[in-house]
């Protein structure tokens, strides 16, 4: 009898135990900080459903070294002080060893010292090239940057088409000021003519002014560098209703999926460049799939970035285990993982794509005229 007694007891210790386990030993938390609520809350639902699939996939195929990945989701309230709010929450109070942060760049500055301060691996979208030019070692990006996107219009325009006089119009906000900052240099350096250059402040609802400056200053092409999808497509909107006085190339933001649904015919024809286009590898087919049969839709471009960068960072983890550090080593180590959005091959600041490609919207979706790689930086 105390032998059984011995047992029992022995048995109710090993399942209290478990029961009272940190969460940590049978799960490893990652942390991802999305726009759920704001301005970008529609932008963060697709970026959402992205990292979804893989964190499904991901935990379907054993997770890492057996434990399921829990994706804790903070939200960054669409706002640079949401952003580092959310960080701060998922590190501090979630504990996460890692994160997938967000796409937007200002966001990413106001959110950079504090992940380096401290020391947490974190996935960006945000495209502005300073980025990861600033001796942040944790910051890696999983779309191509802004001097890439840059290089891209400015070929194109010079290679592509008969214009000597460009426009620019932009966001005055990090990203757009960093990116028409890059176009304008690039106009320059190649002999184009830069004419005007105009900016607006995010939410504006009026861009004629600035549309008709650009026209009466004899800009041939305008090119677009906008953030958000919204004011995006009513710019795509005022554009027309003003006779499409000049030719149209614009940043990933211009064929954004949110932006085309709420420009509609005004985006047809237009020219952007995009991070990819759907169906150019097998990878890029399979999520398109994938996709489709969790969702019944088409995704989003723009959002695909979240797929990879969790698929990344877990392929890392495997590679690392859970040392901050050593996760930072085997990401800067990928080299030609074939993702959704291309092949990635890490530099040493952490930008894993070079290559970028030029479209054209043909009844809403983005279709292919060029891909141009500019080389790792």
């Amino acid at each position: 009898m105390r032998r059984f007694v011995c047992g029992m007891l022995t048995a109710m210790v090993a399942v209290i135990l478990i029961a009272t386990a940190p969460a940590g030993a049978q799960e490893i938390r990652l942390g991802f900080t999305p726009p759920i609520t704001g301005a970008s809350a529609a932008e963060g639902a697709l970026q959402i459903k992205a990292i979804d699939l893989a964190l499904k996939q991901i935990n379907a195929a054993g997770g890492v070294n057996g434990k399921k990945i829990n994706l804790i989701k903070v939200d960054n309230q669409s706002t640079n002080p949401g952003a580092l709010t959310a960080l701060q929450k998922a590190v501090e109070q979630e504990k996460v060893l890692a994160l997938v942060g967000s796409v937007k760049s200002t966001q990413i500055l106001a959110m950079s010292d504090a992940v380096k301060t401290y020391g947490v691996p974190m996935m960006i979208g945000g495209t502005n090239a300073t980025l990861t030019r600033q001796g942040n070692p944790w910051l890696f990006r999983i779309r191509p940057d802004d001097s890439i996107a840059a290089a891209a219009m400015v070929k194109y325009i010079k290679e592509e088409t008969q214009f000597t006089k460009v426009g620019i119009l932009h966001d005055s906000d990090a990203f757009g000021t960093g990116g028409a900052d890059l176009v304008e240099k690039g106009v320059k350096a190649v002999g184009l003519t830069l004419v005007r250059r105009e900016r607006y402040t995010t939410k504006e609802k009026d861009f004629t002014a600035q549309l008709l400056s650009l026209k009466n200053a004899g800009a041939q092409i305008m090119v677009l560098y906008g953030t958000n999808p919204e004011d995006v497509a009513v710019i795509q909107r005022q554009y027309r209703q003003l006779g499409s006085p000049f030719k149209y190339i614009g940043s990933p933001s211009s064929q954004m999926k949110d932006a085309l649904n709420l420009s509609r015919e005004a985006a047809e024809g237009i020219i952007a460049v995009a991070d990819f286009v759907p169906g150019q590898s097998e990878v890029n087919r399979k999520y398109a799939d994938d996709y489709k049969k969790e969702y019944n839709e088409v995704y989003d471009t723009t959002s695909a970035w979240t797929y990879d960068g969790l698929n990344i960072l877990v392929a890392a983890i495997k590679k690392a285990g859970e040392d901050r550090a050593k996760i930072r080593e085997a990401i800067l180590a990928t080299q030609g993982y074939k993702g959704v959005l291309g092949t990635f091959n890490f530099t040493p600041n952490g930008d894993g794509l070079s290559e970028v490609s030029v479209v054209q919207i043909e009844k809403g979706v983005p279709k292919l005229l060029k891909i141009v790689n500019v080389g790792a930086k």
